[in-house]
């Protein structure tokens, strides 16, 4: 099982770009899930996404600032019995959490109400689709073997030993690390994709 989603965000419009994030867009591609029938392209605008995943120290500054996201205060309703529950305690991170890493064991509330506090959103599938089928030199490698062997020897690998921290993969076309092969990701728009 691979470690639960964590946070990447998109800067909502408006906001000061950062040395932090990635401008990705605009372009056209197809989807793994086409928007509908007959429809094959999916047209992406221009926007800009977190260069590395959210670590847990930067998870745990948002946690103090905003007490209603400890795990001992989160409503139930918004979070489940795992959540954070690898931190030493409500406000501190200890062994099981370093502080690079990236943060885990996070519900699809508290990633957007941290993304929220930042000003900027979770990206939505296709953005996150659009920026995570580039490899280190191309902006779609999802037709390179060696690129799509990669992403199944990662699926297939087992996850029981501490995760790295962030940064540690090469950065892709786009200059955006960590988007495979280290955790799952929420997006915005996760709960229309169930079928």
């Amino acid at each position: 099982m691979r470690a639960l989603p964590i946070v990447m965000m998109v800067l909502v419009a408006g906001g000061a770009p950062a040395t932090e994030r990635a401008a990705i867009g605009p372009g056209k591609f197809e989807s793994v899930l086409p928007p509908g029938p007959g429809i094959a392209s999916v047209e992406v605008r221009r926007f800009l996404i977190d260069r590395r995943p959210v670590t847990n120290a930067e998870f745990l500054a948002f946690v103090r600032a905003h007490p209603e996201w400890r795990r001992d205060r989160a409503p139930r309703l918004f979070v489940d019995s795992q959540y954070l529950v690898h931190w030493r305690g409500p406000t501190r991170l200890g062994p099981a959490a370093r502080p690079a890493q990236p943060v885990t064991r996070v519900s699809w509330f508290a990633a957007k109400a941290y993304c929220e506090a930042q000003g900027a959103r979770l990206p939505t599938w296709y953005e996150w689709e659009f920026a995570a089928a580039a490899n280190e030199t191309t902006p779609d490698a999802r037709r390179d073997p060696a690129w799509r062997q990669r992403m199944l020897d990662w699926y297939a690998r087992p996850s029981s030993g501490a995760l790295p921290d962030v940064g540690q993969s090469p950065a892709n076309f786009y200059g955006v690390e960590d988007l495979h092969g280290l955790v799952w990701e929420w997006v915005l728009d996760f709960n229309a994709l169930l079928v």
